[in-house]
């Protein structure tokens, strides 16, 4: 008769299957997810287990549900590689930037007169930034999620800053500048601190 497997074991078999249909090796999942490699073996040996915000990770990198790790039917993966991640998040920018261009495009030939339609430019940087954040977000992009919410704080002030300018007479609208700063700092401890988390 065939012993049943702990889930341990079931999780541990997948944990391996996935990563070898990823074409990944133990040190390369454990440079992506920043633990070591030897955790990595640990869990795949089934002498622990990875807890639930890794096997999370895992299941969005292998483009899995994190239920998947429990069951003995393997499920086919969906790990999109590096080069053409950036060319997914290329796309994704451009479209963007085409869609404000357009906008610009039309409204200034139709509505010359009625608002400085340039200003769509800058609000086309707030919304590619929040764009990369996302994007950042799902590929687990520690740094360059800083340096897109660093733009997102910045070109928002920014923009609303233009726009005042632009259409009120606002005294002492450098001032909005000022908001950025904790802001700012914010978003670089955030940064540390997940770092030394983890």
């Amino acid at each position: 008769m065939e012993e049943k497997k702990s889930q341990e074991q079931i999780v541990a078999e997948n944990l391996i299957a996935y990563r070898k249909e990823a074409g990944l090796t133990q040190l390369e999942i454990a440079e992506k997810f920043n633990y070591s490699d030897k955790s990595i073996s640990k869990w795949e040996r089934a002498e622990g287990m990875p807890d639930i915000m890794v096997l999370k990770a895992l299941a969005d990198f292998y483009g899995i549900l994190v239920d998947d790790f429990f069951k003995e039917e393997k499920k086919k993966i969906h790990v999109v590689k590096k080069n053409k991640r950036w060319l997914i998040v290329g796309l994704s920018e451009m479209l963007v930037w085409l869609v404000f261009g357009a906008a610009f495009a039309l409204l200034a030939i139709f509505l010359p007169k009625v608002f400085p339609w340039w200003l769509l430019f800058v609000y086309a940087g707030v919304a590619s930034s929040i764009l990369g954040v996302v994007w950042a977000a799902i590929y687990h992009q520690k740094l360059y999620q800083l340096i897109t919410t660093s733009l997102i704080v910045w070109l928002t002030i920014t923009s609303v800053f233009l726009t005042l300018l632009l259409v009120t007479d606002i005294p002492n609208l450098w001032l909005l500048f000022l908001i950025g700063i904790p802001l700012q700092a914010l978003a670089i401890l955030w940064y540390f601190l997940r770092k030394r988390i983890k």
